[in-house]
């Protein structure tokens, strides 16, 4: 009698088992989602080998977006259409689309609770969505064209950059009562809050600085001159360094925190915006809105290590990158 292999029944297990872990292998690599603007898409980017693993369509000219990586879901602002796109991690598809304020940019996801924090530029406004049910909690005053926003690690405190009024709100996420507003540099866009929770780190477009804004003593610490338009800060705590896009020089700036200065400036594609750093700490992923694509900088040789070409008008505004 003539063995045949692929009746054998131990081996097809085994196979099978060996598929299903290269499956949850290659699921398990973070993602980058990236806003694209000129033609209303999300590039979903596998950065375990830098290839465009998705096209998906959203509202018209996305901008911001945001990852909540308990629900498994990234939420998209669309201004233009005003409206909010939600798409499944997993699936790596749209599950809902609906109408919110007039013009939602700046968003961002709690990480403790379900609520996601949508900036409204022409409202004055936040709003606190519930990411699970996509209902309007709460709406929270706050000053002229808010652009963007973050979370503290511990889901305790939201920033909110304020840009037409030059400074930044500080928000108890209990009871949505505004704790501060600190003055800033000119125009501030970007907001990041630190790994650890002591400092805010504020692009300031008009006056092409940093702010380090000391959170428990509610005022800046230091400013740092950067780049021409600075939009967007992605922290590197291993390093203790900041890397700011610069819009208008096609830079990144590299901040030294211990030494309170620009320590490189590396040229990346044409105006960059959008700006994260993996999971992994070992590299910077940002959005070039005029190239359409996605630079990769590693984060010790400070140098561009790969390109992804993504969707037409990349902006990725916020914490793009899905969690390790």
């Amino acid at each position: 009698m003539t063995c045949n292999p692929f009746n054998n029944t131990p081996s097809r297990i085994l196979v099978a088992g060996i598929l299903v872990f290269l499956a949850l292998q290659i699921r398990a690599a973070p993602f980058a989602y990236i806003t694209n603007q000129g033609d209303d898409s999300v590039s979903v980017i596998d950065t375990g080998n830098n290839t465009v693993i998705a096209t998906i369509p959203t509202g018209h000219r996305p901008a911001g977006v945001a990852i909540h990586c308990k629900l498994e879901r990234a939420f998209v602002t669309n201004p233009e259409s005003r409206e909010i796109t939600v798409i499944d991690t997993n699936l790596q598809a749209v599950i809902k689309t609906f109408g919110l304020g007039d013009g939602p940019v700046g968003i961002a996801a709690n990480p403790v609770t379900n609520d996601i924090y949508i900036a409204d530029w022409y409202l004055h406004t936040v709003f606190v969505l519930n990411g699970e049910s996509f209902t309007v909690r709460h709406e929270i005053e706050v000053g002229h064209s808010p652009s963007g926003v973050d979370v503290s690690r511990d889901g305790k405190y939201l920033y909110v950059a304020n840009r037409d009024d030059n400074n930044i709100a500080i928000i108890d996420t209990t009871d949505y009562r505004m704790i501060a507003t600190v003055p800033v540099g000119k125009a501030p866009f970007g907001v990041t809050a630190s790994a650890s929770g002591d400092h805010l780190y504020v692009a300031n477009v008009q006056s092409g600085d940093v702010s380090i804004v000391d959170v428990a003593g509610q005022k800046v610490e230091t400013s740092i001159k950067v780049g021409q338009f600075p939009y967007a800060i992605a922290e590197d705590p291993e390093r203790k360094r900041l890397f700011v896009t610069n819009q208008r020089e096609s830079t990144v700036s590299v901040i030294d925190l211990a030494v309170g200065s620009v320590m490189e400036t590396i040229g990346v594609g044409e105006y960059p915006e959008g700006i994260a750093l993996h999971p992994s700490g070992e590299s910077i992923y940002l959005a070039n809105w005029f190239d359409s694509s996605v630079n990769v900088i590693d984060t010790e040789r400070l140098a561009i290590v790969d390109e992804v070409e993504t969707g037409e008008g990349s902006r990725a505004f916020g914490r793009f990158m899905s969690c390790d």
